[in-house]
């Protein structure tokens, strides 16, 4: 066999190939159920966060931190339509739901997001201590997703937390720093006659003698006013999203 003809060495590359192919989708499949724990466990994780129950870098072990999940956090699928609570339904059911919302009317846009996945938290006197809202929009680079916590008020920020995103490391990725998240806390969402404001990432520093800068702003991230603008939109528009829902718990 002349091993040096062009066919031999298509083949040959051709077979390494194919045979390296299988071996990665064989072990892409094999790892799979474990990439989903692993993502399942950093969301609840980040839902903790924003509601203040763990610190972000929490070092305690991941058995004691899902029991802690558990034990504190209920969640429950919402039609932000509707504001209706959907009881015995999960986040699988609820992603069913829109894929089948958006086949059934593809001219809605918001059908897709339509049934979304909320938790709360509650304290020994079964008061709502924390109601935490999924929120997620773009960015400059990329969709950023993340948990906005309100205390029982349904009015003040608990918590924040932007878990995932693409965004420019040191520029618009410093959303995701604690220090910066921690700004929120306290914060309102609603203005004057309860109207909903949402919570306004300033271009620049908040000036603490401006009543509005003081309850609905914090600072600027520097270098990265598309992704302010972004986190500001999307924040907005969730928040207005699950109003309904928020307007039922109140009641």
């Amino acid at each position: 066999m002349n091993t040096s003809s062009n066919g031999y060495v298509m083949g040959f590359a051709i077979g390494v190939c194919v045979i390296i192919s299988a071996a990665l989708a064989v072990t892409a499949n094999s790892l799979k159920p474990i990439q989903d724990e692993a993502a399942e466990f950093d969301r609840q994780k980040n839902v903790m966060v924003a509601a203040g129950l763990v610190e972000t870098g929490d070092t305690r072990s991941a058995d004691v931190l899902k029991k802690l999940y558990v034990d504190r956090v209920q969640e429950a699928v919402v039609n932000t339509k509707s504001g209706e609570v959907l009881t015995g339904k999960s986040a699988k059911d609820a992603a069913q739901m829109n894929k089948d919302a958006a086949a059934a009317d593809p001219s809605d846009k918001g059908a897709a997001n339509r049934f979304r996945v909320v938790a709360t938290t509650k304290g020994a006197d079964g008061k709502i201590e924390a109601v935490v809202l999924p929120i997620s929009g773009k960015g400059l680079w990329s969709t950023i997703y993340g948990y906005l916590a309100l205390e029982g008020d349904l009015e003040k920020v608990r918590g924040v937390t932007f878990y995932k995103h693409g965004e420019t490391p040191g520029l618009g990725g410093e959303c995701e720093n604690p220090v910066w998240c921690a700004q929120w806390k306290g914060k309102s969402i609603r203005g004057e006659g309860k109207k909903l404001v949402g919570i306004e990432v300033k271009k620049g520093k908040v000036d603490p003698t401006i009543p509005y800068d003081k309850a609905h702003r914090v600072d600027g991230l520097s270098g990265s006013t598309i992704t302010c603008n972004g986190i500001n939109r999307f924040v907005l528009a969730d928040l207005t999203a699950f109003e309904g829902y928020l307007a039922t718990l109140k009641n």
